[in-house]
C-alpha cells in the first residue's frame, strides 16, 4: 500500500467539523461521507485512515480550542474532549502533532504564515482550508491550497477511480507454448 499522502488541515476546518451546519460530532460518518458539512466530511476521510495522513500543530489545537471556546461558545471541557479526539485520529491516521520552525513570511497574516509552515515541515501535498487569503494562493509552492468541500469531492472521485480500476478484469497472459524447434529441448 502506497503511503499516505500528508495533509494538514486549517483552523477553521476543526472548528467547523465540530460545531458547522450538520456536523455530526460526536459521531464520525461512514465513508463516502454524505453529510451536509464538507469539514465534518475531510474528517471522516481521515478517520479512514487509508490514503491520508494528517498533520497539524500546538499552534493550530490551541486556536481551534480558542476559537471554540470563546467565539462558539462551546464549554471548554467539551471543546478539550474535542482536542482530545482529534489528538487521536491524527495519531490514528498516521500523522502527528508537530510544532515547526518559522520559515514562512510571504502572508501578510501572521496566522496564516504558521499554518504554512507546518506545511512545509512536513511536507504536506495539501492543505484544507476555508481561508479565502490562503485558497487564492493555490497553488502555493506546487501544492493545492483546497475547500473543504473540493478536497472531499477529489478524495470521494479519486477512490471511486481506484475502486473500477481494481475491478475490471486483467487479461490473463495464456502460457506459451513450448518451444517446437528442432534441436532444442
Amino acid at each position: 500500500m502506497p503511503e499516505p499522502t500528508r495533509v494538514v488541515f486549517d483552523v477553521n476546518v476543526l472548528v467547523n467539523a465540530m460545531i458547522g451546519p450538520d456536523s455530526s460530532y460526536p459521531v464520525v460518518t461512514e465513508l463516502p461521507p454524505t453529510t451536509g458539512n464538507p469539514a465534518a466530511d475531510c474528517l471522516s476521510l481521515i478517520f479512514d485512515a487509508d490514503e491520508f495522513a494528517l498533520f497539524t500543530s500546538p499552534h493550530i489545537l490551541r486556536n481551534t480550542l480558542r476559537v471554540l471556546v470563546e467565539k462558539a461558545r462551546v464549554s471548554q471541557g467539551a471543546a478539550a474532549k474535542y482536542i482530545d479526539a482529534l489528538t487521536e485520529i491524527i495519531e490514528y491516521s498516521g500523522g502527528a502533532i508537530i510544532d515547526p520552525p518559522r520559515t514562512v513570511h510571504e502572508v501578510h497574516d501572521f496566522e496564516d504564515n504558521l499554518i504554512l509552515d507546518l506545511v512545509v515541515d512536513v511536507d504536506a501535498l495539501i492543505l484544507v482550508t476555508d481561508d479565502t487569503d490562503l485558497t487564492e494562493l493555490s497553488p502555493w509552492r506546487g501544492r493545492p491550497l483546497l475547500r473543504p468541500r473540493t478536497f472531499v469531492e477529489r478524495a470521494v472521485a479519486s477512490r471511486k477511480r481506484r475502486a473500477a480500476n481494481i475491478a475490471k478484469p486483467r487479461p490473463v497472459k495464456q502460457p506459451s507454448e513450448p518451444d517446437a524447434t528442432p534441436g532444442r529441448d
